[in-house]
């Protein structure tokens, strides 16, 4: 499309987590609404995917998975998750060659000789393309595991990303790099096609930004965020897309002159375990591109109780999208409807740093301070009331009781309604003094850098919050 023909389609999904029905973490063969009805009433991720598509009028030209096509590393997905992308593209009546994939989290293990760590994702990538796409080579390195697609036809290249390759467990490294390496292997890779001006998508599995005005706080930004930003601007990438949060969300970044579009894809398919913390339901995006510099962002979320897709919740369920060069024409482009009117400009979100982070957590434990100050005030109104209740009953039955009994009543009312109050106190008194405690450390690793001591404090608020 991207130099003036028709417009480009793209399906975006992602965090698909496939896996055997008895692992519990595929959301559609293990917890679906559907699953308790009849097999003929039935349609599945597949079949509801299609059928929404079809519905909508959306005829995706390429298809993109980015990453944690399996759920934590269980090979029991492989097969399903084969056949799904095998069916996907002959129900878009798609060779399998427009689908892009990209590895993540979930799809590589962590332990063991670091050579077999992409030995399952390999596996599905034979399985998907065969021999339209040759395997990596036995031995080849992490940073050169980048798949570069070119579609002649429809001016696009895809260039899908390895974002795992720094995933090292030992070494509490869990969020995701495209290190320099990989960049400079890719930047060979572009050179063939670089007189071509293509329209180009970059995919990764890992977080490009930290999101801004959506519920979730604890996000896992790649460590080289923004270089790679800046990177993907420079080699005029003009849409990026991403997964593994499993949440909707977008941001246009304006770099050098440049426009880079990203948007992530919720998850598609991850079992409630993957979603239920922060409310996050199951949804997929269509990026329409309609002009060199302009495009559209659908979002669709999946209803269980209708067993539809409609429109996303939590913001318009249709935004515009900008790319390209920052002195282009927005209006650039044939359009198919009225004009749709940029983006209002708006300061872009940090990445989440290390400062950012601990600074999410030190707001977190102030309101999980405010939240036991207001539960202690509860509490201690009730008991007010509760020896209210017991001196009026008192007076009552010394009315109708002789002496001793009135008054031994009351009392007896009274210290069964206070009897818990010591300890009520001691428990708020430990809980606050807890929280201040890593309040007053990460507010002194936020001024004075301790990475041991910001390791411990984790491991506390972990267990803590």
């Amino acid at each position: 499309m991207p130099s003036g023909g028709p417009r480009l389609c793209v399906l975006h999904i992602s965090d698909l987590h496939f896996c055997a029905t008895e692992a519990r973490g595929h959301y559609w063969n293990t917890e679906a609404t559907e699953l308790a009805v009849a097999p003929h009433n039935r349609r599945g991720l597949l079949g509801s995917l299609l059928y929404d598509l079809r519905n909508e009028g959306l005829a995706p030209d390429l298809v993109v998975v980015s990453g944690d096509l399996l759920d934590r590393g269980n090979e029991t997905g492989i097969e399903p998750v084969v056949v799904f992308l095998k069916a996907l593209a002959e129900g878009l009546g798609l060779p399998v060659s427009r689908l892009v994939i990209a590895p993540g989290n979930h799809d590589v293990l962590r332990g063991g000789d670091p050579a077999g760590r992409y030995v399952l994702y390999d596996r599905i990538r034979g399985a998907l393309y065969g021999d339209t796409r040759p395997a990596f080579a036995e031995g080849t390195p992490p940073h050169q595991r980048v798949d570069h697609h070119v579609f002649e036809d429809l001016d696009v290249e895809v260039v899908a990303f390895n974002s795992c390759e720094e995933l090292e467990a030992s070494a509490q490294k869990e969020h995701g790099s495209v290190g320099v390496g990989q960049r400079d292997h890719a930047d060979g890779l572009l050179r063939r096609t670089r007189t071509k001006g293509h329209f180009r998508i970059a995919v990764v599995h890992h977080h490009l930004e930290s999101p801004a005005g959506v519920g979730r706080t604890d996000y896992s930004v790649m460590t080289d965020a923004g270089g790679m930003r800046r990177w993907l601007a420079r080699e005029r990438f003009q849409l990026a897309l991403h997964g593994h949060q499993h949440v909707d969300w977008h941001d246009v970044r304006e770099l050098d002159g440049w426009f880079l579009a990203i948007a992530a894809a919720a998850s598609a398919g991850v079992a409630e375990y993957g979603r239920k913390e922060w409310a996050l339901p199951i949804a997929y995006q269509i990026l329409v591109v309609e002009g060199p510099t302009r495009g559209r962002r659908i979002r669709r979320e999946y209803d269980p109780q209708t067993m539809e897709w409609a429109d996303a919740g939590r913001g318009e369920d249709t935004q515009a999208l900008r790319f390209g060069p920052a002195d282009a024409a927005v209006s650039s482009g044939p359009a198919r409807e009225a004009k749709v009117p940029p983006p209002p400009e708006e300061a872009a979100p940090p990445s989440l740093t290390r400062k950012g982070r601990i600074a999410v957590k030190i707001q977190h434990l102030e309101r999980a301070i405010d939240s036991h100050r207001s539960t202690l005030r509860v509490q201690l109104v009730s008991l007010g009331a509760a020896v209210f209740l017991a001196v009026a009953l008192a007076a009552y039955l010394y009315r109708m009781l002789p002496p001793v009994l009135s008054v031994s009543g009351g009392f007896a009312l009274l210290f069964a309604g206070s009897i818990g109050l010591p300890m009520r106190l001691a428990s708020y008194r430990e809980s606050i003094d807890r929280l201040h405690f890593l309040k007053d450390g990460y507010q002194r690793c936020a001024s004075h850098r301790d990475d041991e001591l910001v390791q411990v404090l984790d491991e506390r608020f972990q267990r803590l919050i």
